[in-house]
């Protein structure tokens, strides 16, 4: 039991307290909260008290024309919603079980991570849990970063970088990823003999937002190149949308190496035989540095572990 988790929290504190401090968050109004809550109003108000008295702390101050919450008030409020939110998903799981799943893994995945190593996971996934339900949810990390310290995903599965290292997170490195330029099929620059840098000097640029490491990776060896800073006609993280401006135009963009091999596979892209000396950082795996993990989510991380070694093992062969 959590040492926090006392005789009287436990005894005391039911979901309508929970459920009002959601509430109360959203309105920061007694009156308004109360139709919420299917209570009167003085009935609220003294579920209000009681949530006080069970915590100890005023948790509101009261106002005019409502209410203002305190910083223990802003404390409980997110506990209470990541409580209520822990018990959606624990419905929802239990549902999934009953129905005959082994369990239920949320993953966040970047781009970077998507065709090489989250696509050979969940082949072994389906090899050896195939009752196991895996959710994926794909973005930048600006979305996947707190959704996991949300503990709404499991596990991330992306690119490391400096906004990944923070004591919310459990950051380990799994192995390279290279970077490559890619043009539509028949690109003039396909055509060009002994391909060189300077052969970008007036190309037009797909690139990620401004802040982001490939784009400022791109940048700097541009710039090291004596080419300048790239002016992006497009600005997107989509990567079907690249694939289908590319498509359409002269224009270049940059992806990760697994990325751009599958749509070349596939007879959508072409890859430019330009190596640019773009220092990536590694791409890793990212727990929830207090997070509890079901038996089934660690043995998914075993299966991302093990096809990771194996994906370095090929980087370091071809090198």
């Amino acid at each position: 039991m959590h040492p926090h988790l006392n005789n009287r929290l436990r005894a005391k504190l039911r979901l309508r307290h929970i459920e009002l401090l959601d509430a109360l968050g959203d309105t920061l109004n007694i009156h308004h909260a109360a139709p919420r809550m299917n209570l009167s109003q003085p009935a609220t108000s003294k579920l209000l008290q009681e949530v006080e008295q069970i915590y100890g702390a005023t948790l509101f101050d009261r106002l005019p024309r409502g209410l203002r919450a305190t910083a223990a008030g802003h404390t409980v409020i997110r506990w209470a919603r990541l409580l209520l939110h822990h018990l959606g998903e624990s419905v929802a799981e239990a549902h999934l079980v009953a129905a005959g799943a082994s369990g239920r893994v949320r993953i966040g995945a970047l781009p970077v991570a998507i065709p090489r190593l989250l696509n050979e996971v969940l082949q072994r996934v389906r090899a050896t849990m195939p009752d196991l339900v895996v959710t994926v949810t794909e973005g930048a990390n600006e979305m996947l970063l707190p959704a996991l310290a949300r503990d709404e995903l499991d596990i991330v599965l992306g690119r490391l970088s400096p906004d990944t290292q923070h004591e919310l997170y459990c950051s380990e490195s799994l192995y390279e990823e290279p970077v490559s330029l890619v043009v539509r099929k028949k690109h003039p620059l396909l055509r060009k003999r002994g391909l060189s840098a300077r052969h970008l000097a007036d190309v037009q640029w797909i690139l990620p937002p401004e802040l982001a490491p490939l784009r400022q990776q791109l940048e700097r060896v541009l710039v090291e190149q004596g080419l300048g800073r790239p002016t992006p006609r497009t600005e997107t993280t989509s990567q079907m949308m690249v694939e289908i401006i590319l498509n359409q135009t002269d224009m270049v963009a940059a992806m990760p190496l697994g990325v751009a091999q599958l749509y070349q596979s596939r007879g959508q892209l072409e890859i430019l035989h330009l190596p640019l000396p773009l220092s990536m950082p590694p791409v890793g795996l990212l727990l929830h540095a207090q997070g509890m993990r079901s038996p089934v989510v660690e043995s998914f991380i075993g299966l991302v572990r093990q096809v990771a070694a194996e994906l370095k093992g090929q980087v370091e062969t071809l090198d």
